[in-house]
């Protein structure tokens, strides 16, 4: 799938769950350059071009914030040694935990769905992100529709498969 750049190569299923920041990040990059051009056409009082330059710094570290560590945010279940991994392209890479461990749950925050994987241990504990948020709309059912027939079949495939014995 397109938004969640489904990707299996090699015993390996990585997904990136948050392509619906890719328009959150272009309204932040567009409200930052408007508030920079703004005071250069428009001749404004000092204090009120300097609060719209602010808000356009702020926009921009928020687009800057959300393209490094949402966006390219990559979840990795590699089958050849059986442990999910949570990769920032370019900034770190870390194993979260083993295929025997993870444990699929549906968190709802403000009534909007969201699935999670967890350590079966500790269900509740420190939880992972899989999914952006499920609104109960239409369109939020139609996308978590193709959230579990495409990416979580793919990784219930993967986690409950058998892995052979070397001999």
């Amino acid at each position: 799938m397109a938004s969640y750049n489904l990707k299996a190569v090699d015993g390996k299923l990585s997904f990136q769950p948050n392509g619906v920041y890719k328009g959150k990040i272009i309204s932040c990059v567009i409200l930052a350059a408007a508030a920079f051009i703004i005071p250069l056409v428009w001749p404004l009082n000092y204090e009120v071009s300097r609060f719209i330059m602010c808000i356009g710094v702020i926009c921009g570290f928020y687009a800057v914030y959300d393209f490094l560590f949402k966006v390219n945010l990559t979840y990795v279940f590699d089958e050849r040694t059986r442990e999910v991994y949570l990769k920032a392209p370019g900034l770190y890479s870390r194993k979260l935990m083993s295929f025997e461990e993870v444990y699929i749950l549906q968190e709802t925050t403000n009534n909007d769905l969201q699935y999670v994987i967890s350590n079966k241990k500790d269900r509740f504990g420190r939880n992972y992100a899989v999914s952006d948020y499920f609104p109960d709309t239409k369109k939020g059912r139609k996308r978590q529709e193709v959230f579990e027939t495409e990416i979580l079949d793919a990784i219930n495939d993967m986690l409950f498969t058998v892995k052979a014995p070397n001999i």
